[in-house]
């Protein structure tokens, strides 16, 4: 094939002659196999270094989406440029990959979204190289994310006009993958989750403020697109309470979030309409450079100046595929979100939520940090902010510890140690 033509379809985000269907999925040819690479060109308008503000946004708008252009403009946010670098997943996400490729398949289910939308999917990425939004979000509902992982961190509620107003310190355990597993045995699944058709599992609870110490919550997420099921355990009560949430805009914690905005969006694929509107290359800070450990809150983010919530992380040109996602719930507060994937990892560094009016309302922004080892571990959380324009108001997650594959118990997930936890 003409060398031309091969760089040609490769700057439009097509398979390469190297990404044909029969070829292995490698460490070294995973992002020219699975999505597609930065464009050169859109590329050289920043360089390693450079610092992106106010007065020189209008030269690299290209490589930004309306609202964080908006975020630099009017809320003084600043973005520190860094090269680009490639990330894939582990040996075994890889393994699972080419061992299961071609088998998973879509289901059409219209507008019944409590239908699952898949079948044959057993573990690794299901749709190398997709061609629609929908398998882009099934790419990001079973991206590389380890099969367990225990954070802890502080959560920040902002206010543009005074600050911080209030700090809460948290852990979040969960083995994101009782099936479909990659990394840790039992490979692909963990028979008793299976055997209850489920594909996750967690317990969180508050280390602080004191009169919150303990406050807990366990909850499970089904195969099937449910409602997520849990308990929350209440220390002043000395009570486990049942409860489901997670469907319809519940906030996490009373804050900005939706519980759905975990981890840029927590819902499922058959609960959403997925129009993929773009394949670009735009700044995303995917080895964003911040430092883990509760002293660096202020060092991740610009909290002594206005608006008190602007991350400082550095931000690479990735290619991203860009999402139009509507909902089919007819009640859902967001009327549609703009959702930027990046194209190598499927994982959301960035998105933005629209109000039922169609004006702007929120927006994620998600830090990634590099993965210790990328044969064996995924990228690490490095920041999160959650920002909501109209009440000039954010939530910030500074991260104290982000671990990944370090063997969890499934034993951990039940309500005894829920309620011994909280005591």
């Amino acid at each position: 094939m003409n060398i031309l033509l091969v760089a040609a379809l490769c700057f439009a985000g097509l398979p390469s002659a190297g990404a044909l269907a029969g070829d292995e999925i490698t460490a070294d040819n995973w992002t020219d196999m699975v999505g597609f690479k930065p464009d050169p060109e859109k590329s050289k308008l920043v360089k390693k270094g450079m610092k992106i503000t106010k007065k020189n946004v209008a030269a690299v708008a290209d490589l930004l989406p309306p609202a964080m252009k908006m975020m630099i403009e009017k809320y003084k946010l600043q973005l520190k440029v860094t090269d680009y670098k490639p990330i894939h997943p582990s040996e075994g996400y890889i393994e699972a990959t080419n061992k299961y490729r071609g088998q998973p398949q879509m289901i059409d289910i219209g507008k019944q979204f409590r239908k699952r939308g898949i079948k044959n999917y057993v573990a690794g990425l299901p749709f190398p190289n997709p061609k629609t939004g929908l398998e882009v979000a099934w790419n990001y509902q079973y991206s590389y994310n380890g099969d367990d992982g225990d954070t802890y961190y502080t959560v920040y509620w902002i206010s543009a006009a005074t600050g911080v107003e209030h700090t809460e310190e948290w852990r979040w355990a969960f083995i994101i993958r009782t099936i479909n597993r990659t990394d840790l045995d039992p490979k692909p699944a963990i028979k008793s989750f299976l055997d209850k058709g489920l594909q996750y599992t967690s317990i969180t609870y508050a280390l602080a403020p004191y009169d919150k110490k303990g406050f807990g919550a366990l909850y499970s997420r089904s195969v099937d697109p449910l409602d997520q099921q849990g308990h929350i355990y209440v220390p002043a009560m000395r009570r486990v309470l049942r409860n489901t949430f997670g469907t319809r805009g519940d906030t996490w914690n009373s804050t900005d979030l939706l519980y759905e905005d975990v981890r840029g969006y927590m819902g499922y694929p058959e609960w959403m309409n997925w129009k993929l509107i773009g394949k670009k290359t735009m700044l995303m800070a995917m080895h964003a450079g911040t430092k883990l450990g509760k002293k660096y809150g202020k060092k991740n983010y610009d909290i002594d100046h206005w608006p008190h919530w602007n991350p400082k992380m550095k931000y690479e040109p990735r290619a991203v595929y860009v999402v139009e996602v509507t909902p089919k719930f007819p009640d859902y507060p967001y009327s549609k979100q703009i959702m930027y994937f990046d194209a190598e990892t499927f994982y959301l560094p960035y998105k933005e939520a629209y109000d039922k009016k169609g004006d702007l309302w929120k927006v994620v922004l998600i830090g990634f940090n590099d993965s210790p080892d990328m044969d064996s571990q995924p990228s690490e959380f490095g920041a999160c902010a959650v920002i909501d324009f109209q009440a000039e108001h954010a939530t910030l997650i500074n991260f104290h510890k982000a671990l990944s594959n370090t063997g969890l118990d499934p034993k951990m997930f039940t309500l005894s140690n829920l309620r011994k936890r909280g005591r």
